[in-house]
């Protein structure tokens, strides 16, 4: 598409309204807390927008949506938007490089008007009259007439101001480091006067415990309402249960299963896979280097965790559910009752773990009694990776945040930022219904979490908003990673017995993995009383005799976190 042309396709958009405006999900009490924004002399106003986006995104389809969503801005708030769009690759970089750009222009423009007065200062000392401007009173703004100009349709619109050169306003905050390393050089501004006034709407909008997390020492940004995680389900089979004569109730967790699984096994039953697939205990936190790579110590999760509740390191094998699992699954998988995870088109298992969304349980509730296994747990990408914060070089703070209120509680402007513009990039499958959207184009693409509350906008082609309301109570049914924010139990005291866990744990692992069941059960009570008397697990769980512990290390941060 040529310059010309787009050019001209922007202004047909913008005179004829070539797009449904008025079909949002959410009512319009949605922004009417921010209606009354500034209401003396309300200047028109262009602000930034900074979002990363596919490096297949076009400057053309970036116009085009950019286009369609002032359309929105302007005649709601009087606001034009500036869509700057990078690609994700260099998103992080451009937006570091911007604000330190413009935090050093700022400094040298003071630096040159503090020349410029002590010059002034000299002229008057010599007795040299110099003629200056009239000061204004700081914070003083005055409401300009606003200019108006002839579009290529002949019809006179207002010209919105260009942004400033050294103007940034919203942007998107990517990780729990970026967002603290922001706030101490006072990059972002706080937030928490416009939630508990003109934007408070958003508590109502963005899950509780987001804006609860998001909140270190003040609130500085609004995390994009999202799903959090998946589940676990348990499936167990509802006509195997009541041939065997089995107790639904009985059968509530993996181990109490294994009894049933080895009685259906021993049926050599046809088209019956005992065990669906393998099975990894996931709820526990190695403490070490890494917290995914087996440790001799660790820290159990449940179903119940949450991220301000104390989750104590102790000796792996003192864990009975991570024990009891991992000795269940040796057992099972050497007798050959566990299967590949898929089964073929008329067959059927006893007992299986499958993992995904509220959908899952509707998917097999007819034919197997569904149980949570493991719930969604949020986890500090969740809450920090994908954030909208208001530079402290924007050019307004409030009218800023009357655009991010907009994104979280308007479906018109969020399906345009995430698709692009109506009849270009996507289309409502029916314009009545407006159901579901069909893709018209991939030359605007965007990833939805970073585009603001992914529940007022689709899920995807084809797909209807209702889906969302499995996410919205997949995020009601999660736990909290309590680890959330922690940055780790090595430091540089304990890195040495850290290493001596590290070596010691792999010895434990390979002598573990090399066991046949027979021989697991005959040697689990000894290996667990060898952990029991060992000198350096004991050391590293001594928070009170060892300053440099594992558990003096995670006690500390909880307390300065959580004050327990």
């Amino acid at each position: 598409m040529n310059k010309k042309l787009t050019t001209l396709l922007l202004a047909m958009m913008l005179a004829l309204g070539s797009f449904t405006g008025c079909s949002s999900q959410a009512t319009e009490e949605d922004v009417e807390a921010t209606a009354d924004t500034e209401e003396a002399a309300r200047i028109s106003m262009t602000l930034s927008l900074w979002l990363p986006t596919s490096k297949n995104t076009t400057e053309e389809a970036i116009e085009l949506a950019e286009a369609q969503i002032n359309r929105l801005t302007q005649a709601k708030f009087d606001t034009a938007i500036e869509l700057k769009a990078i690609p994700e690759a260099d998103y992080q970089k451009t937006i570091d490089g911007e604000l330190e750009r413009i935090a050093a222009a700022l400094i040298a423009e003071e630096e040159e008007a503090e020349r410029k007065r002590k010059e002034l200062k000299e002229l008057k000392a010599q007795g040299i009259e110099v003629e200056t401007e009239p000061e204004t009173e700081e914070g003083e703004t005055e409401a300009a007439e606003e200019e108006t100009i002839v579009n290529e349709l002949g019809i006179s619109v207002i010209k919105y101001p260009e942004v400033g050169a050294n103007q940034l306003d919203i942007f998107l905050v990517q990780g729990y480091d970026n967002y603290l390393r922001y706030i101490e050089n006072e990059y972002i501004q706080q937030l928490d006067g416009e939630l508990s006034g003109t934007s408070k709407i958003l508590k109502t909008y963005i899950y509780p415990t987001y804006l609860s997390l998001a909140n270190v020492s003040g609130t500085y940004a609004i995390p994009n309402n999202h799903p959090v995680g998946e589940y676990e389900y348990l499936l167990v089979n509802k006509e195997l249960v009541e041939q065997y004569d089995y107790n639904p109730k009985d059968l509530s967790t993996l181990v109490k299963c294994a009894d049933f699984i080895k009685d259906i096994a021993s049926q050599n039953l046809e088209g019956v896979t005992p065990l669906l697939g393998d099975v990894d205990y996931k709820n526990i936190v190695f403490c070490g280097e890494d917290p995914t790579e087996f440790s001799l110590i660790s820290a159990l999760l449940s179903n119940s965790s949450a991220y301000n509740v104390k989750a104590l390191p102790k000796s792996t094998f003192t864990q009975n559910a991570y024990i009891n699992t991992l000795g269940m699954m040796k057992e099972l998988k050497e007798l050959g009752y566990v299967g590949d995870g898929k089964v073929d088109e008329g067959e059927k298992f006893a007992v299986g773990v499958v993992a995904g969304d509220g959908s899952v349980a509707a998917q097999y509730e007819d034919e197997y009694y569904v149980n949570i296994h493991t719930k969604p747990m949020m986890t500090e990408e969740d809450v920090y990776g994908s954030m909208f914060a208001v530079s402290s070089y924007s050019k307004s703070l409030a009218r800023s945040m009357e655009i991010i209120t907009y994104l979280n509680t308007n479906s018109d402007i969020r399906t345009i930022l995430q698709y692009g513009a109506q009849g270009v990039h996507w289309e409502y499958d029916d314009e009545d219904t407006k159901e579901t959207i069909s893709i018209l184009s991939d030359d605007y693409q965007m990833d939805i979490v970073n585009t603001g509350n992914v529940y007022m906008t689709y899920p995807g082609e084809g797909i209807p908003m209702s889906h969302w309301d499995y996410a919205k109570q997949q995020n009601l049914d999660s736990t909290s990673d309590p680890f959330m924010k922690f940055e780790g139990f090595v430091t540089d005291a304990n890195k040495a017995q850290i290493e001596e866990l590290a070596a010691l744990s792999k010895q434990y692992k390979d002598r573990i993995d090399a066991l046949t069941y027979a021989e697991w059960d005959a040697e689990i009570s000894a290996i667990k009383k060898e952990l029991k008397d060992n000198e350096l697990i004991t050391s590293l769980l001594d928070g009170e005799e060892n300053e440099n512990s594992i558990a003096t290390v995670y006690n500390d941060w909880y307390a300065e976190n959580y004050g327990g």
